[in-house]
């Protein structure tokens, strides 16, 4: 049978994926007398069916573009010190339509919703018929509880591919298990619009929040796994992206229609904080024990952002012949610049109380536990108790192979008491959703239609919401309850975003929803260069590292060519 030319709106990748499913489920009927239907009447099965599904979920630790490298290396927030490293072309503006990583997001997150299709489809004809029946209702009630969850994996799915590509093709329920399936008008289908797929994905949160199909946080939940007030976060992010002019071509900017998006981005953010009202937690977990997490991958006993992310002279560095880290996630001076000092100023302002001779004290409490400075306490294999050597010719110097480009290295979810020379691993959780995002959601959203200082029908101000994350993690002084203006606290709540959420995969999607990504990608990416004084006293230089390049097309990623040549349209400058 000749498949139409238009099936590629559904990637080669994820239709050899189910028939080669097909191949294998054949092969262990023939083998084995095993039924398709006997095995999905399987609970085992079903079980590890639906846990393949989550595990398909984003995690920033290993990205869907570039592997084990945070995406924080192709923003303002870090530089990656491997030269060679695929990540270096976000930068340099050395990617297209063919670039190969780029599909990867494109390809994991189709295969993703054609196995949750899947599943719903097949979850159909599951009756657990030969099980007695207590058992059977347990099995029963579970599987419905799955098919909710898998809704809102589907939904989440097609989240991450907006946000990237704008417009994608939404594919309904369809599946494809052989040949004959891709007969389907579904994958004849061409690009829906934005607001067309971001409406789809809003439809499925409300399913499940109307319904009270999952259970909230507050209720036991499990946020491991999908939960209500995940969904109650994503229908929240999704119309965060719905009140952008950057990704929503049907408003302006200030106009009557945005304004109604950002009525709705603050009434479900509230919904989500006064559930949650008491879940502000350490700022430094990430063990998966968070009360912040509304939805975490939890990755168990790994020890990748060790190998990379280490400072380059903890125990069993490359030179001593053993496996170690290549120091490879290095925050800039950009980012380090943006923690104000302890009194709340900028370290620019006057009275701000800033030593460039000891740039580090009291700063947030948040560049301690983001950022290996100079100088920063470092308990290595939680046995050796030292100072990081950041200066040329110290122990992590920049003058080393491997050694920091930026003068810095990572801390933020990294676990220093492994030790990689015994292959040492832990758990780590990657936050989809976190309590402190959603608050400064809120927010923002509450500034921007009433200003700094009215709440309108909303519970807070947006200066006492933001107060939140600043005194809570960040240690500093309130801000004063009036005396500024719209614009100053919209400019402070992008700050604290950067500041709060970084190495969170935030700040990349940020700057393209705040229409700014041209103008702060563009920069330039600054380091500190350190020296050592004869006195043992250091001298802290501030230079430019190196320039980067964004355009105006590099908002939304291109349309995977292979896609584009087989009747979907590309996006804009691509």
């Amino acid at each position: 049978m000749k498949i139409s030319n238009k099936i590629l709106a559904i990637s080669i990748v994820s239709l050899l994926f189910f028939l080669a499913c097909e191949e294998m489920e054949l092969k262990m009927e023939q083998d084995t007398g095993i039924t398709e239907e006997l095995m999905w009447n399987n609970p085992s099965y079903v079980d590890n069916f639906m846990v393949d599904i989550i595990s398909m979920m984003p995690s920033g630790f290993n990205t869907d573009e570039f592997g084990w490298t945070f995406y924080a290396n192709a923003t303002d927030e870090a530089k990656n010190s491997n030269p060679a490293a695929t990540i270096q072309n976000m930068n340099s503006g050395n990617w297209n339509s063919t670039t190969g990583f780029l599909d990867n997001a494109w390809n994991k997150y189709y295969r993703g919703i054609y196995k949750a299709n899947l599943f719903l489809e097949k979850a159909e004809s599951i009756t657990y018929i030969t099980f007695p029946p207590s058992s059977r209702n347990l099995h029963l009630n579970r599987l419905t509880h799955y098919k909710s969850e898998v809704r809102l994996l589907r939904a989440l799915f097609y989240y991450e591919l907006i946000k990237r590509y704008g417009g994608v093709v939404l594919v309904g329920d369809a599946v494809v298990q052989t040949r004959n399936d891709m007969n389907d008008p579904a994958f004849q289908a061409g690009r829906s619009s934005f607001n067309q797929c971001a409406a789809y994905i809003i439809s499925e949160c409300d399913y499940l929040i109307d319904n009270a199909l999952l259970p909230l946080l507050d209720q036991g939940a499990d946020q491991g796994r999908p939960n209500g007030t995940a969904a109650k976060a994503l229908k929240t992010k999704t119309l965060l992206l719905l009140a952008s002019p950057a990704y929503n071509k049907e408003i302006t900017e200030g106009s009557a229609e945005q304004m109604n998006y950002w009525r709705a981005v603050a009434t479900m953010a509230q919904d989500i904080a006064f559930d949650r009202i008491f879940s502000f937690g350490p700022y430094d977990t990430y063990d998966g024990t968070s009360p912040e997490v509304i939805l975490g991958y939890r990755h168990r006993n790994v020890n990748q952002l060790e190998q990379r992310n280490f400072p380059i002279g903890s125990e069993g560095t490359r030179d001593q012949g053993l496996i170690v880290s290549s120091g490879s996630t290095n925050p800039t001076q950009n980012l380090v610049d943006a923690y104000r000092m302890k009194n709340g100023k900028r370290i620019d302002e006057p009275g701000s109380g800033y030593d460039p001779s000891n740039p580090y004290e009291n700063r947030d409490d948040r560049l301690k536990q983001t950022v290996l400075y100079n100088g920063a306490e470092w308990l290595e294999r939680n046995v050796e108790s030292r100072t990081i050597e950041i200066f040329r010719g110290g122990r992590d110097g920049m003058d080393r192979a491997y050694g920091t480009k930026t003068g810095y290295y990572l801390k933020k979810f990294i676990d220093p008491t492994l030790d990689l020379r015994q292959g040492q691993g832990s758990n780590r959780e990657w936050p989809i959703f976190r309590f402190s995002d959603i608050v400064l959601i809120w927010a923002e959203a509450v500034n921007e239609l009433y200003g700094p200082v009215n709440r309108g029908e909303f519970y807070l101000t947006a200066t006492t919401i933001l107060n939140q994350t600043i005194v809570r993690h960040g240690g500093l002084e309130e801000l004063p309850l009036s005396g500024i203006s719209q614009s100053e606290l919209r400019e402070r709540i992008r700050e604290e975003r950067f500041v709060e959420l970084a190495f969170e995969d935030q700040r990349a999607w940020d700057l393209r929803r705040w229409g700014i990504a041209h103008e702060v990608l563009s920069q330039p990416v600054y380091k500190v260069d350190v020296t050592r004084n004869p006195d043992e006293s250091f001298n802290y230089e501030k230079m430019k590292l190196e320039d980067r390049y964004f355009e105006d097309r590099m908002y939304l990623y291109p349309i995977p060519q292979r896609d584009v040549n087989n009747g979907l349209f590309q996006n804009p400058g691509w």
